[in-house]
């Protein structure tokens, strides 16, 4: 019936990741014992040096990555504004005078080669940290205990990459974040060959990807009841973002945007109700773009070839200009993809092989005119197609990696969006607006061939046109004060068309004799609707939200946020019909005779104009410059949803009017509260980082996404309570120049605590029921470089992960209440991905390979009876070659 890989491979597979895994364990937690491998240095060496960041932080984070240095400056002076643009090959301190001409501020690189920076009528510094990628560790309390230690502080050979975030809505160093964040820079994303939401859930802990490619959702820190693909688009519990563009706002569908030329992906994990507002129940996923520079020219050129075993061939392109107008005025970006991903799922049913093929292309361009250092502009048109030929997901009664539908389950994702960014300096305060205009035009079908299939053609197609206007205006104060704050207001008004159809191929009912059904308006295969439901949904949120900070002392402070959120989701059924039952009565009566259509009666369904406050307090606590401890408690919340055709007909089922689940006309809201307490630490001069979070969720009653037994239609409903806790461990280490290591560890117990006779009977949960989400994860990763005469350098890496076993859904058939056939654990698995680079100056080469060991362990077993085809595996063993040049 199924196949599982042999004893021995698996045994192999575990034993290389775990070996992996285990070593960089060791690596990360002995990286103080490593030898100093001493780097040439010194104020007298030139770098290239391209620098145009508005804020000193920023730019100083850019000199230090630029210049392989490492950094100490006070930490009140990171939102210093005006600092000039550089561009050009100089040493640190000619760059330096350069960055700070007008500003009373100078800087100097140390014989140890340690950039500094210092107002310049202080005679010493108090509260200095590094920022970017280096940490020297130097603050007043290490002062206070001696110009030893200092020393030993400056003289370290290397130390970890940090990031500056926006998670806060302001521009802070990562460390300093009392939240549980995972920040990926752009280049990270590229040598580790990140290209879609499942790779980067395999590089951050406490998520987990399910679904394929644009209909794959995230689970956070084990709040999820099922990896089905199946929904009525209820609004998810982790929204995706693009710069301010709630993604996760459209349908059911997500735009799976490409990676290229990003600044930086931010991870939140955990409730960010305050500062997000709805749909970030459990956490929020941030793709920031990368804005022009009028500071100089940049171009860019990627090509990534490979093939995949026993499947087609991969063609990635991309490429970026960026072209300063008036210099350091104004300046226009604009970046181009194209990708074509060849499948590896045959289809015997229909005679066709690779049937998972994607192609996806699309354009961002971006215009910012900065007259001043007060003011900027930025305005950003971004265009994204994908095409998805059929699900990665088969049959295993039909044999390894083959499907037996029908009919592709097909899907088309269009986005175009136009976002303008005003930002002025009051000089007090940073005031910036963001208006965003987007139009999301999806389209998906799927053969329920689990309903009296192979005698009836359940096929169903949906298309969904959304046009969104989104505006985010907020006021943020500089930082450094004894009260720090964010206010702002947010607004959303999406609108979108809905069509349903059930339908069944022309072929199929010329055969049967059955006609009077109107030409389907499925988008792809062609036929005739016995069902067709068209509707109108409106989407309103209103919000008002404030975050403060107050500083006791330079060492604690205390954090409050509040969101008073107002929304409501309507659902308007306008002209539709519904001859499923005639359609089966022909059917079973032998066919040959006209089907007469049954008109759907007009219908409104809302949430009603509903109010909901959201909090969050935090208390923080920097013992020395290089730890943040911090206790928080925040909470996020999902609005209700309108369950729309389902709930017609009395919310019973058509197909059979037995089924004791009736579907509510709207599910309630729900919320959910975060207790976490977080340490972010840096140690061995900096050559250590460690983070560690530990939570406990309640969460309850719970809005799941829920499928009626007799006819597979979805449905929103809220059932019963659970409780989600663990730990998350990340460990980033730089033991030596030119060796990084990271790991990262999830233990979470995630299950139903609670659940009435009622609710186990419509959802099939139990008490003591695990969510859907594994207890154990980690991922490691191991990277070495070295640099060659002549400037050239070589790097080897590998990254592992390993994912737990999970259930699928909760274990009992939805209204039946016996156990059901499509529950299943989904098994654990590892991944093994290896890469070899080398580069010049502008150029780089990369030769990789994604799953190595071709682990081909089930990852994912949809829990929908709506189809057989519902395994999937990784994708099977690729190697490829990376190309690239940059200017």
């Amino acid at each position: 019936m199924s196949r599982t890989p042999g004893q021995d491979m698996g045994a192999v597979r575990r034993l290389a990741c775990g070996v992996l895994l285990a070593g960089l364990a060791l690596a990360a937690v002995s990286s103080g014992t490593a030898a100093a491998q001493t780097r040439t240095s010194g104020s007298a060496a030139r770098c290239d040096v391209k620098i145009a960041e508005p804020t000193l932080g920023q730019a100083l984070a850019a000199l230090s990555r630029q210049c392989g240095a490492p950094l100490l400056y006070p930490y009140d002076l990171a939102m210093t504004r005006g600092v000039s643009p550089v561009r050009g090959r100089y040493t640190v301190d000619e760059a330096l005078r350069v960055m700070l001409q007008g500003l009373p501020l100078t800087g100097e690189q140390t014989a140890s080669g340690t950039i500094t920076v210092s107002r310049s009528d202080s005679i010493g510094e108090r509260n200095m940290y590094r920022a970017g990628s280096w940490m020297a560790g130097v603050s007043a309390l290490a002062m206070a205990f001696g110009a030893a230690q200092a020393q030993a502080a400056e003289e370290a050979p290397t130390t970890v990459d940090e990031l500056i975030v926006t998670a806060t809505k302001r521009a802070e160093p990562l460390q300093k974040v009392p939240l549980s964040i995972s920040a990926i820079s752009g280049e990270q994303l590229s040598d580790r060959g990140v290209e879609s939401f499942a790779d980067l859930a395999r590089t951050v802990p406490g998520v987990v990807q399910t679904g394929n490619a644009s209909f794959a959702k995230f689970a956070v820190r084990g709040i999820s009841t099922s990896n089905t693909t199946s929904s009525p688009g209820e609004q998810k519990a982790v929204a995706v973002y693009m710069d301010d563009l709630p993604l996760t706002s459209f349908s059911i569908l997500t735009p799976e945007i490409r990676p290229y030329d990003i600044s930086r992906v931010e991870v939140l994990r955990g409730p960010q109700g305050t500062l997000f507002g709805s749909g970030t129940l459990t956490g929020a996923v941030r793709f920031i773009t990368n804005k022009p520079d009028a500071g100089g020219f940049d171009a860019s050129v990627d090509v990534d070839l490979g093939d995949t075993q026993g499947g087609g061939g991969r063609g990635r392109y991309n490429g970026m200009i960026n072209l300063p107008i008036v210099e350091d005025e104004l300046a226009v970006r604009l970046v181009g993809y194209y990708r074509d991903e060849g499948g590896y799922i045959s289809n015997d049913v229909r005679g066709e092989k690779n049937v998972d093929n994607a192609r996806g292309w699309g354009a961002r361009g971006g215009l910012r005119w900065t007259p001043n250092d007060l003011f900027s502009a930025t305005l950003t048109a971004t265009y994204d197609k994908n095409e998805i030929g059929d699900a990665s997901a088969f049959d295993p009664a039909a044999g390894f990696r083959k499907a037996t539908s029908r009919i592709p389950f097909e899907a088309d994702i269009e986005l175009t969006s136009v976002n303008a960014v005003l930002a002025y300096d009051l000089g007090w305060a940073d005031l910036s607006s963001s208006t965003t205009f987007a139009r999301a035009d999806t389209a998906w079908q799927l053969d329920v061939d689990t309903v009296l299939a192979p005698l009836v053609q359940f096929y169903f197609g949906e298309q969904i046109v959304t046009d969104s206007f989104v505006e985010d205006l907020r006021l943020v104060s500089k930082g450094g004060e004894r009260f720090d704050w964010v206010v702002g207001a947010f607004y959303l008004d999406q609108k979108s068309d809905f069509l349903d159809v059930t339908f069944a191929s022309q072929s199929y009912l010329s055969a049967m004799g059955i006609s009077g059904l109107p030409a389907t308006l499925n988008r792809f295969s062609p036929g005739g609707d016995y069902a067709r439901d068209v509707r109108k949904r409106k989407n309103y949120e209103a919000a008002l939200y404030g975050e403060g900070t107050y500083n006791f002392t330079d060492t604690l402070s205390l954090t409050g946020g509040l969101r008073i959120t107002n929304y409501e989701y309507s659902d308007r059924a306008l002209d539709g019909y519904n001859a499923t039952t005639n359609f089966l009565t022909a059917v079973f009566t032998g066919g040959n005779q006209a089907i007469e259509l049954t008109p759907t009666p007009a219908a409104y369904l809302t949430t009603g104009r509903k109010t909901k406050t959201t909090g969050k307090v935090s208390l923080n606590w920097r013992p020395t410059s290089e730890a943040t401890l911090y206790a928080l408690a925040s909470q996020g919340f999902r609005r209700g949803h309108p369950n729309g055709g389902s709930s017609l007909n009395g919310g019973k089922s058509a197909v059979d009017p037995s089924d004791p689940t009736i579907v509510p006309a709207a599910a309630e809201a729900d919320s959910l509260w975060n207790y976490e307490l977080g340490a972010k630490t840096s140690w061995l001069n900096g050559r250590l980082i460690a983070n560690v979070a530990a939570y406990y969720i309640p969460w309850g009653p719970m809005q799941v996404s829920l499928v009626r037994q007799s006819d597979s239609a979805p449905f929103v409903g809220n059932i019963g309570k659970a409780v989600s806790q663990g730990v998350e461990v990340e460990l980033r280490a730089r033991p030596t120049y030119g060796l990084d290591l990271g790991l990262n560890l999830t233990l979470q117990d995630a299950k139903v605590t609670s659940v009435n006779p009622t609710e186990a009977l419509i959802s099939g949960a139990v008490d003591g029921a695990r969510l859907a989400s594994p207890n154990f994860q980690a991922q490691g990763f191991a990277r070495y470089t070295w640099e060659l005469a002549g400037g050239d350098e070589v790097y080897v890496q590998a990254a592992a992960q390993h994912v737990g076993s999970y259930p699928n859904s909760f274990p009992n058939t939805p209204g039946v209440g016996t156990p059901s056939p499509n529950f299943f654990k989904v098994p654990s698995y590892e991944n093994l991905d290896l890469a070899a680079g080398w580069s010049r100056g502008d150029l780089k080469l990369v030769v990789y390979g994604e799953n190595v060991l071709n682990n081909d362990t089930y990852v994912g077993i949809n829990a929908s009876g709506s189809a057989t085809s519902r395994y999937s595996i990784l994708r099977p063993r690729t190697l490829g070659v990376r190309v690239g040049w940059k200017y």
